[in-house]
């Protein structure tokens, strides 16, 4: 029989802070005398992504 757990990676939430951008939404590189800023084109500014243990549902399937 099946069941269903929290998942154990994003705890529930279905998201993960975006390793891109370090939970930021903004991608930061150096030029010569400041740094250029723009979006995270992965999470699209949000800073979060979907977690990909539980497919984003927060929930993870086990079999008994």
């Amino acid at each position: 029989m099946a069941h269903h757990e929290i998942c154990a990676r994003c705890e529930g939430s279905g998201q993960i802070g975006c390793p891109d951008c370090r939970g930021t939404g903004i991608i930061t590189r150096p030029r010569d005398f400041d740094e250029e800023r723009r979006t995270c084109p992965a999470c699209k500014g949000t800073g979060k992504n979907r977690c990909h243990a539980c497919s984003g549902t927060g929930t993870v399937k086990f079999d008994s």
